[in-house]
């Protein structure tokens, strides 16, 4: 028992040794937790007004509804094909109700989470890509979904400044240049 230790006797604790280069402090990773909805401070919604589709003319529907009921009877005499005569008609009678509705505008907003327009958000998650059309005719900002069976969605940008928007998007969603279609062209043709 020669290794009994007198604990009356007080002696000084021994120091670890310090060795010849300090360390630096090791910082700690700050992991912040945010939600998935959180808006950053600098973000800031852009908001405005616009007409989603042009003015209705009246004389254009008209003739447009004649152009669509004339093909129909010439297809049903010639061609006896009922089911596209019937297709060509409904055409008509849509094109007739859309041209009764009022024409009012729409609220567009681009906020942290999405697009918002009127009642209707399109989240970040849910677009595929965006592009905005600046030509001296043509000023709007067109959003690609990734549903397939959603249509390509074109917002006019008014007097909205292109540059905002992009710089708003593109931390969120892939910018890609969209191609018009035919159907965009007749569309724009047609002014419906």
């Amino acid at each position: 028992m020669s290794q009994i230790i007198d604990l009356r006797k007080k002696e000084a604790p021994l120091e670890p040794p310090k060795p010849a280069i300090e360390p630096e402090p090791i910082e700690e990773p700050i992991i912040e937790t945010e939600t998935e909805f959180s808006v950053p401070p600098e973000a800031t919604d852009i908001r405005w007004s616009a007409h989603l589709s042009p003015p209705h003319r009246r004389d254009q529907v008209l003739y447009t509804t004649i152009a669509l009921i004339a093909t129909a009877v010439l297809v049903a005499y010639f061609t006896h094909d009922f089911l596209f005569t019937i297709v060509l008609i409904l055409a008509a009678i849509v094109l007739n109700l859309n041209a009764t509705r009022p024409h009012r505008p729409s609220e567009i907003t681009i906020h942290a989470t999405g697009v918002s327009i009127d009642d209707q958000n399109h989240h970040y998650a849910d677009i595929k890509s965006f592009w905005i059309d600046y030509e001296p005719n043509l000023k709007e900002l067109s959003l690609e979904l990734k549903k397939g069976y959603s249509p390509r969605i074109r917002v006019p940008l008014e007097e909205t400044n292109p540059l905002e928007i992009r710089q708003a998007m593109i931390s969120y969603v892939p910018e890609k240049e969209h191609e018009q279609s035919l159907l965009d062209h007749i569309i724009r043709l047609i002014g419906i």
